[in-house]
This record gives C-alpha cells, structure tokens and sequence, in this order.
C-alpha cells in the first residue's frame, strides 16, 4: 500500500487510487522540494502497480494546491545570482519534468479540485488528462506568475492556450485573472463542475470511462492555434498588450510580458517535451532579472515577512471611533466590511479604539491618531496610523510612534487592524512618519525631475536615524501604496539597482 508524508492515498476495490494532498503542519499545500518527492514517488506507484487502473488526485484540505513554497522560490532567487544557465534549468524545471511525466503516464488521471488551484496547482491539474472541480466561486483556477514578475514555468505557458485558446490563454497569463467554476467550464479548462458531495464521484466517473486517456495535443492531427503578430513599431507582442489593454509603460518595465510571450509563441509550434524545456529557458533568463527578483522579494517574500509581525498579537479591539471632522465614509465601509463595529465617541468604552483624524482626545477608548498627510501633528508619545488607498497589489499601514508610547495599548490595537485589512505593516519610530512623506514627494515631483530617485534618498535618510524600520518592509509598504512601481521593487532595491 502506497504510503507517503504529504499524500493520504486509498487504492479502491475498482482499481481507482485516489490520493489527497494533505501537507502537514500547512494551511495549504504548496509545491515544495518535498512535496515533488512525494508526487514522483506516487507516481513510481501508479506506473509499476498493475492493481491499480486510474488515479485521482484531489485535497484533504479546503483548498487545492496555492502555488510554490515561499523558501523554494526565495532559494530560486539566490542561486540565480550565482548559478549557470544550465544548473539553473536543472533545479528550477524539474517540476516541469514531472509533470510531463505525469501527463504520459498510461492510465486515466483526473485531478478533482476541491478548492482554489493557483500557479502550480494549476499546472498539476492541466497535466492531468481530465479535470472536474467543485462547483464553488471560491475556487477560483489561475495562473498568477505575471503579478510577482515571474511566468508559469511548468508547462503552464504551454499547456492552457492549447486547452482553452490563445485568446482566453493569454488573456490569464498576461493579467493573471483567475476564473471561477462555471466559467472554467464554459471555456473548457475543466470537465465538470459539481456540487462538493459529488465531487470524488464524479472524478471516479471520469476514471473509469474517461472522455480521454491523453492530452489532445498528442494527436497527430492537433495544431495550435496562430496568434498573428504584426512585427512593426517597438514590441512585437504590441497588438496582444493592445487587446488587453496593457501599456507600454507596463510592458517596457515588466520583462515578464514579453517572457510569456516568447513562451507561448514559439512553444506553440513545438512538440510537449521541447516545449517545457523552451518555457524553462526563458523561465531562467526571466528569474535572473533584476526586475523579476526584486517583485519576488518585495511582493512575495518580504511582504510574507511583514505580515507576520502582526501573528500572535493579542488586541481586545472590536469597536472603533472615527473622530473628524471630514468625510470619513469610505474608511468607516472598509472597517465594517472587515467586521469591526463602527460607534461615536460618546459610546466608547475602555477597550475600543478611536482614529483621531482631527478634534479631541475622547476619554475612553485606546488612541489612535489618523494620519493624512505629512503635515498631520503627532505629540510625543503619540501612536499613529497611515493607511495607503487599496491598489491593484494590495495595501499598506505605516504605524508610527513619536518616542515611547503613552498607551502601550496602542501599537497592538493599531497592529490588529492593519491585520484585519490586510494591509503589510510597517513600523517606525522616529519624530516624523515615512509614507506620507515619501507619497507627497513621488506626486509633487517637478517636471523633469526624477521622483522615485528623491524618493529613495528621502528613504535611505529615514531609515538611518530610525530606531526601527526595516528597509524591506518600507520596500513592500511602497509598492502595495503604489508609491513605488512594482517592477522597482520599492525605494531600496531600486538604490542597489541603480548602483
């Protein structure tokens, strides 16, 4: 019986294994150096034991399988400063190798997703001949690569426009829109959508009287469809970057783009197995880039890092007072959307928190102070917080203290709500707060003047005399701001890459 760390496996009395990714000690299952251990040897299994006839593979937990593991692609990162071409498409492409293998292998598969399939849980079930997936719109299919500067480097680039069209294939490779069920099938990226009862059923169904037993473009007479680019005026790919709406200054910035691009194109006309190589050629010249490594670190792994100072913290707040003057609706509907209960002044209690735009200090209540603007006053002693507008990356809180705060309440209370926003926290001590400084400098900049170069200064300088902030944390803070562009990943990658 086929037993393994990262996979709860059943062989059935009809000959179907069904095999369940269930990582320990992970809310969701990734795909790490030893998760693909587990996949080869499962598939070892499946090749070499005549008792069994199909496999499925589905999940133990509420999801699918949400891409790579965040020290695998931080370990991607370091040895492509270092590695050659060719050991850099040996460890980076054995995925893709897998899953080559995986799609060749003589018995019907069928990957039953039973929740969200990103990245390489994408991948995984493209590689399966049949799919069928829950009929829930939190299960969202994607390919997300393009948002981190990265391209889908096992076999995705290949596998979904020969499935769904290059239409509707490049449309989610190049905004990394996922799609949800129904619409999954519409386009016929899946077999089936169902309810989660029937789900393992269904794909049992599939197993035993599959619609095929190998991937349509094995067939002799299987041609992949021409894009049609019109080689004139800058980038070859414009009329594709034109149809969605993508432009130039993106796309001039983004290597990834053009990476994808040259993925799909000439991969196309290739059989599967040169193909996946090609997509990992590109793949490795793409992660070798400046502009790729730093949306990796700032986007990925350093905003992973920032988001964990906020685990752990123990806030009693639930109810919040919003004191000013102004307008504050949309701050106050994105609060209540995050379930905190939105009260006056006059009904604060000890424990609940008060955002002081601008008036007085209430007498209960944790104080907090709102900060909108750089010329906003903050006392000694004083806790405040700068949210960033919700951009398409994400959102960030600055939380600032002007020596040692008065209420030791305050950092935590103000740390909880940056949590349930989802906004990448980044705390400074110093007498005066970072972003909205560094936000008023990148938008009042004077005409031919370099704002993201004042910008980075202004930051290097902060950091010096601050007693806390972390140069990685203001990279993701002003990046998830939209202060920085993402290709620059923030002010301090941007100084080391520009020397």
């Amino acid at each position: 019986m086929f037993t393994d760390l990262n996979f709860k496996a059943e062989l059935e009395s009809d000959g179907i294994m069904v095999a369940a990714i269930d990582m320990p000690g992970r809310s969701m299952n990734v795909f790490s150096a030893d998760m693909m251990d587990s996949l080869e040897s499962l598939m070892n299994e499946v090749e070499q034991n005549p008792d069994i006839k199909a496999l499925v593979i589905t999940s133990a937990k509420n999801t699918f399988l949400a891409g790579a593991d965040l020290s695998m692609i931080k370990m991607f990162t370091e040895r492509a400063t270092k590695d050659t071409d060719e050991q850099l498409h040996d460890l980076c492409g054995r995925l893709g190798r897998l899953f080559l293998r995986l799609e060749q292998i003589e018995k019907p598969t069928v990957a039953a997703l039973n929740g969200l399939a990103l990245g390489g849980g994408l991948e995984l079930a493209l590689a399966c001949h049949q799919r069928v997936v829950v009929d829930d719109n939190r299960a969202v299919l994607g390919l997300p690569e393009i948002k981190l500067g990265l391209l889908p480097g096992a076999g995705g680039t290949q596998r979904l426009p020969r499935l769904v069209g290059n239409e509707i294939g490049l449309h989610m490779l190049l905004t990394g829109q996922p799609v949800n069920p129904e619409k999954a099938l519409e386009i016929g990226l899946v077999d089936a959508a169902v309810e989660a009862n029937q789900l393992i059923a269904k794909a049992k169904i599939l197993a035993l009287s599959p619609l095929r037993t190998q991937a349509t473009w094995y067939s002799e007479d299987f041609q992949a469809e021409d894009i049609g680019l019109e080689g004139e005026h800058g980038s070859p790919y414009r009329p594709v970057y034109e149809k969605l709406d993508i432009q130039p200054d993106t796309y001039s910035h983004y290597p990834a783009y053009d990476a994808i691009m040259k993925c799909v194109t000439k991969g196309l006309k290739l059989p599967m197995d040169k193909a996946v190589s090609w997509e990992m050629d590109v793949f490795v010249q793409l992660i070798k880039d400046r502009v790729a490594a730093n949306m990796v670190r700032t986007l990925f792994l350093d905003r992973q890092r920032a988001a964990k100072q906020a685990a752990g913290i123990e806030s009693p707040v639930e109810r919040i007072a919003i004191i000013s003057q102004s307008d504050t609706s949309k701050l106050a509907a994105q609060l209540e959307k995050c379930r905190f209960e939105i009260v006056s002044a006059d009904e604060l209690k000890s424990d609940d928190l008060q955002l002081i735009a601008d008036g007085e200090v209430a007498d209960n209540g944790i104080p907090v102070k709102l900060i909108t603007a750089s010329s906003t006053p903050i006392a000694d002693g004083e806790v405040g917080l700068w949210l960033s507008p919700k951009t398409a990356d994400g959102q960030s809180a600055e939380i600032f203290c002007k020596g040692e705060p008065k209420d030791g309440r305050a950092l935590n209370a103000a740390l909880k709500l940056a949590s349930k926003l989802g906004a990448a926290p980044l705390l400074t001590q110093h007498t005066h707060p970072l972003m909205p400084i560094l936000a008023e400098t990148v938008q009042l900049a004077a005409s031919g003047d370099n704002p993201l170069d004042k910008a980075s200064q202004i930051a290097s300088d902060y950091v010096v005399t601050s007693n806390q902030a972390d140069p990685n944390f203001v990279d993701v803070a002003c990046v998830l701001a939209g202060v920085f562009p993402a290709w620059s990943g923030g002010p301090f990658k941007y100084r080391k890459q520009k020397g």
